[in-house]
Parts: C-alpha cells; sequence; structure tokens
C-alpha cells in the first residue's frame, strides 16, 4: 500500500493527470496490484475523470 502511495505521490511532482491504464502499467511493473493501487487512489483523494472516451487520474489534489 505504502509503495503504491509513493508512486502516486511521485507522479503528481509531474504529471496533473495521468490515463489510468498508464498508472496500472506502471504499478504493474513495480509489483502492485490494482486493487492495491485503487485503494491508494482513494486513501489519497484522487479522482477519476473521464476526457474522450479515455479516464485519467487526477493528481494534482493529492492528500499528503
Amino acid at each position: 500500500m505504502e509503495q503504491a502511495k509513493r508512486l502516486l505521490r511521485e507522479l503528481a511532482e509531474t504529471n496533473n493527470a495521468i490515463q489510468s491504464n498508464e498508472i496500472f502499467n506502471l504499478a504493474e511493473e513495480q509489483g502492485i496490484s490494482k486493487r492495491t493501487l485503487e485503494n491508494a487512489k482513494k486513501e489519497l483523494g484522487v479522482r477519476a475523470k473521464r476526457i474522450n472516451n479515455t479516464w485519467y487520474w487526477e493528481l494534482d489534489k493529492i492528500r499528503h
């Protein structure tokens, strides 16, 4: 869980929003399950937003 939160915080330093598929791929490379990532997303208050049929996670409002 901490690894998943760290990944999201690191991505937030350089990105306001990222495609959810891209985040899932990065997490998978680090051995973080989709479920753990979803839980970290919820704990950090990250919201998902749909833009042109693609889901993005808004990382600019992460709770530290």
